[in-house]
């Protein structure tokens, strides 16, 4: 095992799926036991992180509450970092089966020397709720972030010393946006 953590992102409202994506049959399971699957597999700590704990108490991870009022994947990285146990964490949403690839992770994992975050880049586009964090740096910086304003993750990756690693492969970071994505996603091997 890493000597990382693991936190997977179930604070959205899921607009555009209309119920909770991460409790959405996918292979004839929740959505959000495909990721703890794929994550128990890399990583000794994981977390689920959401702004209600009730949904998510059954799977088995620990549980930790989004406070904040601010619907943005940044305030649930925050409170992922700030509840982590390990200097570096790695962040994924809970929509996104793949994300706990291995070759991506050796591949965060190789350029984090130096930098306060490691973050995959496919097809030009950055890919934050995919990506490595270090715990005490990144946990500063997006608190600082969130007492200004509600902002998104990618403007965390201006304020700390970020690398970008090109990825080649889709599949780490496809997620179900909606019930026709996620079903898309059940036919991929």
């Amino acid at each position: 095992m890493r000597n990382a953590s693991a936190i997977a992102l179930a604070g959205g409202r899921s607009a555009r799926f209309g119920s909770d994506k991460a409790l959405a049959a996918f292979r004839g399971a929740p959505l959000l036991q495909a990721v703890l699957r794929g994550l128990r597999a890399e990583f000794g700590e994981v977390l689920v992180v959401a702004k209600r704990a009730e949904p998510y108490a059954a799977f088995g991870a620990r549980v930790v509450l989004d406070r904040s009022e601010l619907y943005t994947p940044l305030s649930g990285l925050e409170a992922g970092l700030a509840a982590s146990s390990a200097p570096a964490v790695f962040c994924c949403a809970a929509d996104m089966p793949f994300a706990a690839d291995r070759e991506l992770l050796e591949a965060l994992f190789a350029a984090l020397a130096g930098h306060d975050a490691v973050v995959p880049v496919h097809a030009q586009a950055r890919q934050p709720l995919c990506a490595l964090y270090r715990r005490e740096s990144c946990l500063a910086a997006a608190t600082e972030l969130l007492a200004r304003a509600a902002v998104g993750p990618k403007r965390l990756l201006d304020a700390v010393r970020t690398a970008f690693v090109d990825w080649p492969d889709e599949r780490p970071f496809l997620d179900a946006d909606t019930p026709e994505r996620l079903a898309e996603l059940e036919s991929i091997a």
